[in-house]
């Protein structure tokens, strides 16, 4: 009876002193290195060509071509791969990818939105000119 508790407390031991050995084997991360480095070229090149785009659908097509490309990167690796990228890796990847969607949206808000010239208004016209003009009309 008073072995029960000692093989337990010895058990104990064994599994808490197991899980703290060091790892083996250690991962290749080659794989994912060469992952990020086509992850931020594609980005940095998609971010660059969308504050280029001329009107809505050419944008749209950017940013569907965008997505596409960024799957057939992302499958053309081994499952779990993205785990092996160290964290300023992944901190680059998130700020790329944060350039990359002000631009978007900032081009489409461009796009929907542009700034038109009044034509109304010239240089020697004051704002309350202006403001009684608005007005008496």
């Amino acid at each position: 009876m008073k072995k029960l508790p000692v093989i337990a407390l010895i058990s104990m031991f064994l599994v808490c002193f197991w899980g703290c050995k060091p790892e083996k084997n250690i991962k290749d991360r080659s794989e994912a290195t060469e992952m990020f480095g086509k992850i931020c070229k594609l980005t940095k090149e998609y971010t660059d060509r969308l504050t280029d785009s001329p009107d809505s659908a050419a944008w749209a097509l950017l940013c569907n071509e965008f997505e596409e490309k960024l799957d057939k990167i992302s499958f053309s690796y081994p499952p779990d791969t993205d785990l092996l990228l160290t964290e300023g890796q992944n901190d680059t990847i998130h700020s790329l990818m944060l350039e990359y969607i002000q631009a978007r949206d900032g081009r489409i808000h461009d796009i929907l939105y542009p700034v038109v010239e009044l034509d109304s208004i010239s240089d020697s016209d004051s704002i309350l000119d202006v403001a009684s003009n608005v007005i008496n009309q």
